[in-house]
């Protein structure tokens, strides 16, 4: 899994996360106390300036954490399928 089909996951995760509970990007913003648009930034998954800490805290009040797993390297198969599509 490469770091931006990663990222795009945690992206979709906040979004659908704040959708399902009926909040606004402004809502959530100010339980995170963060600015809107680094929310809107978040679930765009324009991370160029947001730092892992706000990442994090907007995962946390949305009930949810980051975690860490082993991926090792790509396969033969799986080098093929990013490549060819």
């Amino acid at each position: 899994m490469t770091i931006s089909i990663m990222l795009e996951s945690i992206s979709e995760t906040i979004r659908t996360a704040r959708k399902t509970r009926g909040w606004s990007q402004q809502y959530l913003a100010d339980l995170c106390h963060l600015d809107r648009t680094t929310i809107g930034a978040l679930e765009r998954n324009a991370y160029n300036d947001i730092g892992i800490r706000k990442v994090e805290r907007v995962l946390m009040v949305l009930g949810k954490t980051l975690t860490s797993k082993d991926v090792g390297l790509p396969t033969l198969d799986d080098l093929k399928v990013q490549t060819h599509g």
